[in-house]
């Protein structure tokens, strides 16, 4: 069951892309529906009658039963239908007020498909679902590009990771209609290896990894190593295979990382969705 949830998650969770707001807007025109940028696990809750499951992509998945932290602010859905599929983030550690399931948008209600109906109307489904129980991820209509980067400054100030701009007309996964716009210049990448250093040597910890991503033909691409990590990351963690998000100052022509720093590690990510379009 765990295996079938996360595929479904794989193969039909909505991406949001990186990119140039102006370019975006030219396929996506104002106004845009923005919201802020959680750093937490992509999942999908599944309802069922009473029983609630939460799955990611990596193959995870969550049950009242088996991970009572995960729904122990999880409130009684008193206007949910009987079976229904959501997307949103699982965020346990955060610097804003709540932690806990967040919601953004509804793929199935009972026997009905809703994929194919705009955001906007999703939205309003979402709302009769969630609305009062705090799950729902909040949202602002921004009329111009500037509102949009104000807001990411703003929840970026609140704590957030920046915004998410989404084209409220569009269908749920269609091609380029999410944009994801962080503060900082990050990219997420693989461990390619572990560098054996004098320190790693002494103290058993590794300091220095090597990272890549694939190009649009599959194969990979080294982008030199990464040896800069911030406080929460544990070192001993970032194994080789693992997806790591780094934040970036310069991509030399070469396709070398310059002043890369470890951010954290992504669960929630697999190898194959990084890509080197993602610096290009």
């Amino acid at each position: 069951m765990s295996d079938e949830l996360s595929t479904y998650v794989l193969e039909n969770f909505a991406p949001a892309v990186k990119g140039d707001l102006g370019s975006w807007l030219l396929r996506n025109p104002l106004p845009t529906l923005a919201e802020p940028k959680y750093d937490g696990i992509r999942v999908f809750l599944f309802k069922s009658g009473e029983k609630l499951v939460i799955s990611s992509k990596r193959g995870a998945v969550y049950t009242p039963k088996s991970s009572p932290k995960v729904f122990a602010t999880f409130p009684e859905l008193l206007h949910a239908p009987d079976r229904m599929i959501l997307d949103g983030e699982y965020v346990s550690r955060e610097p804003i007020k709540n932690k806990g399931l967040f919601f953004f948008d509804v793929l199935h209600v009972d026997d009905r498909d809703v994929r194919s109906q705009v955001l906007r109307d999703r939205k309003k489904i979402l709302r009769e679902i969630l609305g009062g129980t705090g799950m729902e991820v909040p949202y602002r209509m921004a009329k111009t590009a500037k509102e949009i980067l104000d807001l990411k400054e703003r929840y970026a100030e609140e704590g957030y990771e920046g915004v998410v701009a989404k084209n409220p007309l569009s269908t749920y996964g269609e091609p380029g209609s999410w944009l994801k716009l962080k503060t900082h210049e990050t990219i997420d990448v693989f461990v390619i290896g572990i560098e054996r250093t004098q320190e790693m040597d002494r103290t058993g910890v590794p300091r220095s990894w090597e990272v890549g991503v694939y190009d649009d033909n599959g194969k990979r691409v080294s982008l030199g190593k990464v040896g800069a990590f911030v406080e929460r990351v544990d070192p001993r963690k970032v194994k080789r295979g693992e997806v790591i998000e780094v934040r970036i100052q310069q991509v030399t022509e070469d396709d070398k990382l310059r002043g890369a720093v470890i951010l954290r590690v992504r669960h929630d990510k697999l190898a194959s969705e990084c890509l080197l379009s993602q610096i290009k």
